[in-house]
């Protein structure tokens, strides 16, 4: 998966010339640093309880395109294998985005394209990604996720992996459900993550597999992940 792809390079130059083009005024830049106990990515410890280093830089325009990247100071998921599993890499993450949101009659929306890139394992830009539609309505929302990755022909396969959430925010509560869908048979599963932030930007995460087909990489036998999380907006 070392094939960089020049079309999603092309759209990435459009998205921040777009952003770019109307009064420099409305635009906005802010980043963040954060520090966890672990990498927790949809119900799985990818670090073994080793600690993590993350942060962003973001770029925001008022007609609601954006774009930014984020980047982990540890190993973390380079993709999955045929039964579900992650496939952990060490040498840590970057990803870089860029998508539209906005809200129209109290309904939100957000559409974006993130490129997952790991260096220790050769995958760049546009290599291994994902589209992802999100949808909020009050405390409620919905985000699809489908997988865009190099097939074995070397063409770009998009919606062969596919992850969906359902989540629900109360005060300083909330819950997310998270549902696998492989393109490999009988290797789904589903975790929920219940979530609690005391003061901001302190987020304390039970993380739990609730249900597994017989071929996942994950079971529900295990045991609940605590995650503990800061981050420094700035």
């Amino acid at each position: 998966m070392s094939k960089k792809s020049v079309l999603k390079m092309s759209a990435l130059a459009v998205a921040f010339a777009a952003a770019a083009a109307p009064i420099t005024a409305a635009a906005e830049v802010s980043g963040s640093l954060g520090i966890s106990n672990f990498y927790l990515w949809r119900g799985q410890d990818l670090t073994s309880g080793g600690g993590n280093v993350h942060g962003s830089l973001d770029y925001s325009h008022e007609s609601g395109l954006y774009a930014g990247v984020w980047g982990s100071s540890e190993r973390a998921v380079a993709g999955v294998t045929t039964e579900g599993a992650p496939v952990a890499t060490p040498g840590g993450e970057t990803d870089v985005y860029f998508g539209f949101a906005g809200e129209a009659g109290g309904l939100s929306y957000d559409i974006s394209y993130w490129s997952y890139i790991y260096p220790s394992v050769d995958a760049g830009f546009g290599d291994i990604g994902e589209l992802i539609l999100g949808l909020g309505l009050g405390d409620f929302g919905v985000t699809y996720y489908a997988s865009v990755a190099d097939d074995a022909d070397g063409d770009k396969a998009i919606g062969d992996n596919n992850y969906l959430t359902l989540s629900y925010a109360y005060d300083k509560f909330g819950v997310t459900v998270g549902t696998w869908m492989f393109d490999a048979p009988d290797t789904d599963y589903t975790h929920v993550d219940v979530s609690y932030s005391p003061v901001e930007n302190l987020t304390f995460t039970a993380s739990k597999v609730v249900d597994n087909d017989d071929g996942a990489g994950v079971t529900d036998d295990q045991d609940v992940l605590f995650n503990v999380g800061y981050a420094f907006p700035f």
